[in-house]
C-alpha cells in the first residue's frame, strides 16, 4: 500500500520504517511540529511521574532536576512511552493500558493518595482529563506543560500532488488532533473527493470522528501505534 504517516517527528520516521519493512510505500506528513518548552522550576520531589506521551518523557529527560528523579516511579500511557522512559534512565517504569483512563486506574491501584504529590508532564494540547480522574481518587496532582505541538498550516506540495493523482491508498492517525488537522487541510486544498477514496487507520473512535466523510475508517483494537500498524499488516 501507499501510506501517509501523520505523526510528529521523530515518531513519524519510526512508524515509517516499520511500514517500509512490511513492504509498504510511505509518505511522512506530520500534522504537528513539537517544541519543547523551558525547564520548569519544580521545588518538590514527586511521589510519581505521569507520562501520556513520549514527548513528555523526552522533555523531562532534559530538565536538570530530573537527574535526581531516575528512581521515582514513572507511570506511562503505554508500552512505547515506557520504552522511551527506560531509555531515558528511569528505573521504575510501569506501562498503562494505552489510554488516559487506563493510566489513571493503574496509578490509583498502585499508589496511596497520601504517598505524596504526583507530577503529570503534559503537552499544551491533550486529550482526556487525567488530573480530574486522579483528583477524584484523592490524589494531589501537579500538571506541567512541557511541550507544545503546533498544527501545520498546509499540506506539503508532495503530499498534495500525491493525493490529487490518487497515489495514496491510506493514512495513519494516532490522535484526534492529527485527524482533525488533516481533514481541515484536505478540505482547504479542495481534495475532499480524493479523501473519500482513502483507507484511514486510526488509534481510537475519537480519532475517527473527524474522518467520518472519508473512505473506509478502521479503528485499532489496541490504542497505540503498534495497534494501528497491525490494522495494515502486509
Amino acid at each position: 500500500m501507499r501510506l501517509l504517516v501523520t505523526r510528529p517527528q521523530p515518531d513519524a520516521d519510526e512508524t515509517a520504517r516499520e511500514l517500509r519493512a512490511l513492504g509498504h510505500t510511505v509518505i511522512v506528513e506530520p500534522m504537528t511540529v513539537v517544541e519543547f518548552l523551558p525547564a520548569p522550576d519544580v521545588r518538590f520531589r514527586p511521589a510519581a511521574l505521569l507520562f501520556t506521551s513520549r514527548n513528555g518523557v523526552r522533555a523531562t529527560a532534559g530538565w536538570p532536576i530530573a537527574a535526581e528523579w531516575r528512581d521515582v516511579p514513572a507511570f506511562t500511557v503505554g508500552e512505547r512511552t515506557a520504552e522511551t522512559a527506560r531509555e531515558a534512565g528511569f528505573r521504575d517504569v510501569r506501562a498503562g493500558g494505552g489510554d488516559v483512563a487506563a493510566l489513571a486506574a493503574e496509578v490509583a491501584a498502585a499508589l496511596d493518595p497520601d504517598a505524596g504529590r504526583l507530577l503529570y508532564v503534559a503537552g499544551r494540547d491533550r486529550a482526556g482529563d487525567l488530573e480530574e480522574m486522579l483528583a477524584a481518587s484523592g490524589f494531589d496532582i501537579v500538571t506541567i506543560e512541557a511541550y507544545a505541538a503546533s498544527a501545520v498550516g498546509v499540506l506539503s506540495d508532495g503530499t498534495r500532488i500525491a493525493l490529487e493523482r490518487g497515489e495514496v491508498d491510506g493514512a495513519l492517525f494516532l490522535s484526534r488532533r492529527a485527524s482533525g488537522i488533516f481533514a481541515r487541510l484536505v478540505s482547504d486544498a479542495g481534495l475532499d473527493a480524493q479523501a473519500r477514496r482513502l483507507a484511514c487507520f486510526v488509534i481510537s473512535a475519537s480519532a475517527a470522528e473527524p474522518l467520518r466523510h472519508f473512505g473506509k475508517v478502521l479503528v485499532a483494537e489496541r490504542p497505540d501505534a503498534a495497534g494501528v500498524v497491525a490494522l495494515i499488516g502486509r
